[in-house]
């Protein structure tokens, strides 16, 4: 009876990501077709793929949805660091030049 026991076999169970790696997206923001993620899908011209702020730019395989890029933007100064390393204006000026926004404040 116990050597029956033995050969059973249990799904195997899912590891936790380790502590302060983001967790995958499974469901892109809504709207427009994919982008980004592991096979590095592009926009169509005029485009720009739109990160959620947890995604990172696409870290970890990260995917994003393809958003129209802004043509007229305010000027009002709220710096932000885009995906490319680069800081901005605003968050409408980056996602104007093709960019999602990485976080608030100037890139360092």
């Amino acid at each position: 009876l116990l050597l029956t026991a033995a050969c059973m076999q249990y799904p195997p169970v899912p590891l936790p990501p380790p502590p302060g790696f983001p967790p995958p997206q499974s469901t892109p923001v809504p709207g427009g077709k994919m982008c980004g993620g592991l096979a590095g899908l592009r926009c169509g011209a005029g485009e720009y793929c739109h990160y959620r702020p947890e995604a990172q730019c696409g870290a970890a395989d990260q995917t994003g949805v393809c958003r129209p890029r802004p043509q007229i933007c305010t000027r009002e100064y709220v710096p932000v660091c885009g995906c490319d390393g680069r800081t901005y204006g605003n968050a409408c000026t980056a996602n104007g030049n093709g960019t999602s926004v990485l976080h608030a404040g100037p890139c360092q």
